[in-house]
Formats: structure tokens, sequence, C-alpha cells
């Protein structure tokens, strides 16, 4: 099996976007791995081993034998497999195991063992957002706006969102007990994980021109595919007559629902990628109906990335620029040009190891420089400030806390005053201001729920404007 990877770096910051974020209950978080088999690696058998590694067998038996603490061999076997691949000095060839493992397939599959519902983080309440039907959560009778106080009898309630996520999910017919509070009552539901699978993609008309519909693609997992094609139907019944191809923070996924979503919208026979390994052989892969089933988008497209669009996005993005000259918009993207083989080594543990580079059809290998934008338009500047740690801020504090809530009052038509992080009576007077205009009490203080407020004040602000989606809509509609 074969993928890439990538790891992600943040441009615009998670505690911003975050802000009354939900998780579904289901499991781990976005990995950037491209998944398909381009390249074939069989491991060497023991006979083949080169000589050397009698020092790896030598090293092996010195540390059992003479360590002054006892070892276990799968600790040691686990650290000269660690050792190897560190040497390699590639980042995206590693050793998973347990934990890591499953997260990864997990995370390819879009599916996990959960509950079936989702949670929100509003100021420091944790609560049920939404339930998904016929799931255990719906069957055991949580309800929408319960908070979630427990889980398996440990508190969760001064836990992030995703924190108390993580100790709800689990494996699939596991029983997971979760207290919440509903009209000042507890209550505790005892409950059987089961498989959910997630939605990776969203579509939805264009607020501004109902003519162009925007899909979103969060990650290429085993039905994203599947999911592209009915957002597409679905969109074109609503009345769009062209698409915007959002990937921005895509981080990647699985090659074989890259190639079939840019077969969806290329000629049959044109490049998707070209595969090279390090012999230098190339393999090309093209469009064809083995991979789209004769179902074809032939209405303008336009694709947003930025520098958090990996591996698969990427290769979607530069397939559909280079054939059909889909418009680019936003900012360079990741830059991820290398394919990885992930090869089992036992139930629970596998080698992920580079094994080929992947090309754009024209041959470019964008890997550590990434796809330039036809349309360059950077995020807006108050997405960079950065996050506040303190849940409390009043007159005479000085500190980056205070001048970030100072940048936050500022980008949200308040006058704060010099941006210097000191809170002197113009940032308070500020503070006040917001206080009153959003309904909180006016004493001047920012406390949590007026730092809370603020945060999602400028979320929504950025959702409405969002002038690399202006954009791309614009360049859709010509």
């Amino acid at each position: 099996m074969t993928r890439l990877a990538k790891k992600p770096h943040l441009q615009v910051p998670a505690w911003l976007l975050a802000v009354g974020m939900s998780v579904t209950l289901v499991g781990g978080g976005v990995i950037g791995y491209l998944t398909h088999t381009a390249v074939s690696a069989a491991a060497p058998s023991t006979a083949s081993l080169p000589a050397g590694f009698n020092q790896v067998l030598q090293t092996y038996a010195t540390i059992q034998s003479g360590y002054y603490k006892k070892t276990t061999s799968k600790q040691l076997t686990a650290g000269a497999i660690n050792g190897m691949l560190e040497s390699l000095k590639d980042p995206y060839s590693t050793y998973l195991a347990n934990d890591s493992k499953s997260s990864l397939d997990s995370t390819l599959s879009a599916s996990f063992g959960g509950i079936g519902a989702t949670v929100q983080q509003s100021g420091n309440k944790l609560t049920i957002e939404s339930i998904m039907p016929n799931t255990p959560s719906k069957k055991a009778g949580l309800k929408v706006g319960d908070q979630l106080i427990a889980v398996d009898g440990k508190s969760v309630e001064k836990a992030d969102v995703t924190t108390a996520v993580d100790k709800i999910r689990g494996k699939i017919g596991t029983t997971v007990k979760v207290t919440i509070k509903r009209n000042s009552a507890q209550q505790t539901f005892a409950m059987k994980r089961a498989k959910i699978t997630t939605d990776t993609v969203v579509g939805a008309l264009d607020k501004t021109d109902k003519h162009v519909g925007v899909i979103t693609m969060a990650t290429f997992s085993e039905p994203t595919a599947k999911q592209f094609q009915q957002t597409v139907k679905k969109l074109r019944k609503q009345g769009a007559t062209s698409f915007v191809l959002d990937l921005r923070g895509n981080p990647g996924g699985m090659l074989d629902q890259a190639l079939k979503i840019a077969s969806m919208c290329l000629k049959n026979g044109q490049t998707i990628v070209k595969v090279q390994d390090r012999n230098g052989n190339t393999q090309n892969y093209k469009a064809n109906k083995k991979y789209d089933d004769g179902f074809k988008v032939t209405e303008p497209l336009a694709i947003l990335i930025d520098g958090n669009s990996a591996s698969a996005s990427e290769i979607l993005s530069a397939a559909l620029n280079e054939n059909l000259g889909s418009p680019l918009v936003g900012e360079q993207s990741y830059g991820k040009g290398t394919v990885q083989n992930v090869m089992p080594i036992s139930k629970t543990a596998e080698v992920k190891l580079t094994v080929a580079k992947w090309l754009t059809p024209k041959g470019n290998w964008i890997n550590k420089k990434g796809l330039t934008p036809t349309a360059k338009v950077a995020y807006p500047d108050y997405l960079s400030i950065k996050s506040i740690s303190a849940k409390s801020l009043k007159l005479g504090d000085e500190s980056g806390n205070v001048k970030s809530l100072q940048q936050l009052l500022k980008a949200l038509g308040q006058d704060p005053g010099t941006i210097n992080g000191f809170y002197g009576p113009t940032t308070q007077a500020a503070v006040t201001a917001f206080q009153k205009a959003n309904h909180l009490p006016a004493n001047g203080t920012a406390d949590e729920k007026t730092l809370s407020a603020l945060v999602a004040k400028l979320v929504a602000k950025y959702q409405d404007q969002d002038p690399q989606l202006q954009a791309a809509v614009k360049a859709a509609a010509k």
C-alpha cells in the first residue's frame, strides 16, 4: 500500500477557526496520507540481510543481558526500527504502532468507533451539538444541548473538545459511559461504540452567486469520491453551473480517491499524475472510465488552495490546472511530492517508507515548492493574531495577551488606542463598548465570556467576507 504523507504547518490559527468548533465523537485527527499501490516493495528475507546486521544483533543481545534495567524485546525492536528510519533523515519514513497505526487507518477509511454525536466547545462548556440518526447516542437518549460532564466516570468539564472526544472514541463494540447534565440533573448513558462514517465532502451554493456551487473537501478518504459525485449532482439540481473546489487545509489522503475525482473532471486519456521510482521508471495515471464510471463534471472549475493543501490536494489541483486551465486561487500550497509505501510488519505495527516521487501532468516536481496560485489572495491579516491564553484581562494588565485583545478589538471596529499590550482606559472603553453592543455585562473587563464573544465575532467576520472564496467564485463564474 502506497501513501504520501504531510506534516501540516498552520497558516490560519487553529485557536481562531476552532472557536465554537464541533468534533464528531468518532475518531482521530486529520493526517496527510495518500494511498494507492503505485510502487511495490517486498521486504527482504533474513537470508539476504547484510553482514553488518550482526552488529545489530550483538547490540541487542548485549542490552538484553547487561543493561542495568530490564528491557523487553518489543521495546528494543521498536528502537531498532525507529533508528533505521531516523537515519534516512526523511520525516515521511516512520514507524507506526498501536494507536498511531489505528489513527492512520481510521482517518483513511473515514470511519471510526464512536457514538454518533458531535460535541461543541463554547466558553468553558462542552455540549452536544448534533446527533446522527440510528446511532448509539440517538438510541440511548442523548439530546442536543446536553452538557458533557464525564466519560467513564472521569471528569471532562475542564477538558478541551478534542481531549473529551478522544476519551469517548474507541474500538467498535466496546462500551463507553457518558455522563451529561440536563436541566441541572446529571444522567449517565452506557453505549456500545459503533462504526460511523463521516462526511469528507460538503457543498452549498455560494451565498452571493447562486450559480456557483462551493464544494469543500476535508480529506481524501475512502468515501470521498462517492461523496463528491453526490454533492455535484445535488448542487446541479439546485442550479449550479460552475464549481469552486475548496481544498484549503486539506492535507491529502488516498490516491485512488484523487484519481477518481480528477478523472470525473478530465477527458479520458488526459494525464492525472506521474509516479517515478528511484530508477527513473515512470507510471502515468490517466483519466478513464475505470476511475469515474462514466460520470463527468464538465462545468467550469476554480480551486482554492493554501499552505495546508498537500499531497492528494496538490495532485488534483495540478491535474485540473495543467489540463483544463482551471485557476488556482489563494496561497502557495504545501509542496509534498514524495510517495510512501506502507508495509505491515505485525497486526499492530507498520512501516511507512518513501519509495517514489510524483510529478504533475507536465512533469513538474513540486516537492518543497508547492503550487503557485493563478490568483494570489492572502488570508486577512487579523487571522495572524496570536491566541489569548489568559481567562480574564483587566485595567492595568500588560502582556502579549492584552496586545492580542487590542488587535481583536481593532479588527472588529472598536478603538483600543495604541496597540502596545497595555490595558489602559482606552482599551477598557473599547471592551465596554463591545460588551454593550453584544449584550454582555458592560464592566470593562475582558472576562471569559467577552473573550469568547470577541473571537466568535471575528470568525463570523471571516466567514462572511472570506476574500479567497470571493475571488474563486468570480473565477469560476467567468
